[in-house]
């Protein structure tokens, strides 16, 4: 652009429509390349992101399923009889 501004005393380059077409691909080349760079960063930050999404989803579904197989404690039916020299309390916990 410089050159077209202020040609000098050769005035402008024969070449000078190209050299301006060339240096303005040159520009949006390096411009599409950066875009595609970020875009491909999104797109493995959205796969991870959904990865992790399932992978949560997949523990709550595993730790649902535990906590409903889980016995529950003082269910009517069950009874839970310790024979009287059992240790209770804290010397239960010792044991």
């Amino acid at each position: 652009m410089e050159q077209y501004r202020n040609p000098g005393d050769n005035g402008l380059p024969e070449s000078f429509a190209d050299d301006l077409a060339a240096a303005y691909q040159n520009d949006l080349s390096v411009r599409d390349a950066a875009v595609n760079e970020r875009e491909n960063q999104l797109t493995e930050k959205e796969n991870a992101l959904t990865a992790k999404d399932a992978e949560i989803n997949r523990l709550k579904a595993v730790n649902y399923d535990l906590l409903v197989a889980a016995p529950k404690s003082r269910e009517p039916g069950v009874t839970e009889q310790q024979p009287d020299d059992a240790p209770r309390g804290i010397d239960s916990l010792f044991e």
